[in-house]
């Protein structure tokens, strides 16, 4: 069994939404990345000047060197163990401090998920190579804490000779940081969604829109290739202003042209023998009465032999022309062989006379110039009226033997 036609509505949604998905999660990932760093850089600025704050309250306040003795910390003489001012910092901003004597924490606001203090532990090894040994600052989106990881800055801790006696630290957890992270972008993830459900919306609306016009446009060429030449084309599909439209007016374009080919005669332009059939027997379906016309051109060989065959390719042009405008729009007209023509009025016998007596004079006051010379002609009509549900063929038979009534009678007549 073969696969399953996928449908066009299906393929447009899956063109609009995959980039749209795609784009999202790229952006989506993009962003949190870009959002992280910049965000670690903003908390990077507030770290630092949260660490040296701490660092300039304390020289400035109180004068002196650092010491550590009998496990209070001193600067000067002045005991400088309190962490009041570090629940403050936390308070106000929710940043960690600590204030390490060497590389041990002394004061700390840094509690395990116990409330337990982390006074009393050391810092990493890396904090210690770069602020320890050097003075450096050093900052880490990584730093391990009592087991917590932190966003943190450090700062070197120095006495009035510019020797490291220890660091004050500034932090704040990852795991907060992440949350706040992950609430933006749960908006942004809703945002996206949002966005894909709009796009296969508006997908959806103009995907129904195009597969009507290609559905109309099928169903015009499926009629077509069944021989129906009749059939029109929805007039919206020609307004279109894209390729649908293009498409629609070159199909009508065919069919026409088509109609031209299989239905029409190709010099006179009007219909040929096995059209004239065919709307004939849709006239019997309907139990239209019609009058129907069996014409022909008086003489008409004679015309070839004098003049050319050009010269009556030209009358029977002029002659069609002339019995196509007495027709009008009250029937239709063929050409059903040689100089020899089928007239269908659907008007009673009455009204029909009256139309083929004008046309009879029409003829032959018609001049056809061909090369320099004038052409005159005339023509018989056989003419009579259907009954309901009567064969065409009948009809055609009884209009063709008045007709040759008519020829025999002399010619440039109508007989009834």
């Amino acid at each position: 069994m073969g696969k399953a036609r996928r449908g066009i509505r299906h393929s447009l949604i899956l063109m609009v939404t995959l980039p749209t998905v795609i784009l999202s999660i790229f952006v989506l990932l993009f962003g949190a990345m870009m959002f992280y760093h910049f965000y670690c850089q903003s908390i990077r600025d507030e770290l630092a000047a949260t660490t040296n704050m701490m660092v300039e309250c304390m020289d400035l306040t109180v004068r002196g060197d650092y010491k550590y003795k009998d496990g209070r910390l001193l600067k000067g003489d002045l005991n400088i163990t309190d962490s009041t001012m570090l629940y403050r910092v936390r308070e106000k901003s929710h940043i960690d401090t600590t204030i390490f004597w060497g590389d041990t924490r002394v004061i700390t606001t840094v509690e395990d998920e116990d409330g337990i203090s982390a006074a009393g532990t050391k810092a990493e090894q890396t904090v210690d190579d770069v602020v320890l040994a050097t003075g450096q600052d050093y900052f880490s989106d990584k730093v391990g804490v009592n087991g917590t990881k932190y966003i943190g800055y450090y700062k070197a801790l120095k006495n009035d000779d510019n020797s490291v006696v220890g660091m004050v630290f500034a932090g704040k957890r990852r795991s907060t940081v992440y949350h706040k992270i992950l609430r933006i972008l749960a908006w942004f993830l809703g945002f996206s969604v949002v966005a894909v459900f709009v796009a296969v919306l508006c997908t959806r609306r103009y995907s129904a829109g195009v597969l009507t016009d290609i559905n109309s446009i099928n169903h015009f060429l499926q009629t077509i290739s069944e021989g129906t030449l009749g059939e029109t084309l929805d007039e919206r599909i020609r307004k279109r202003k894209d390729e649908l439209g293009d498409i629609g007016i070159y199909a009508d374009k065919m069919r026409s042209n088509l109609q031209k080919l299989v239905e029409m005669d190709a010099l006179t332009s009007l219909y040929n023998r096995r059209s004239g059939n065919h709307m004939m027997a849709a006239l019997v379906e309907q139990k239209a009465v019609y009058t129907a016309v069996m014409c022909d051109i008086d003489f008409f060989k004679r015309i070839n032999d004098t003049f050319g065959h050009a010269a009556g390719d030209q009358v029977l042009i002029e002659v069609s022309a002339a019995i196509r405008n007495s027709v009008g729009e009250e029937g239709f007209a063929s050409r059903w062989g040689g100089e020899e023509f089928l007239a269908i009025y659907c008007l009673d016998l009455t009204e029909a006379r009256e139309r083929v007596e004008a046309l009879q004079q029409s003829i032959r006051d018609l001049v056809v110039n061909y090369g320099g010379t004038d052409i005159q002609v005339t023509m018989t009509f056989g003419v009579t009226e259907s009954t309901p549900a009567e064969s065409y063929e009948k009809v055609v038979k009884r209009a063709d033997e008045k007709l040759y009534v008519g020829k025999n009678g002399g010619r440039d007549q109508i007989v009834i």
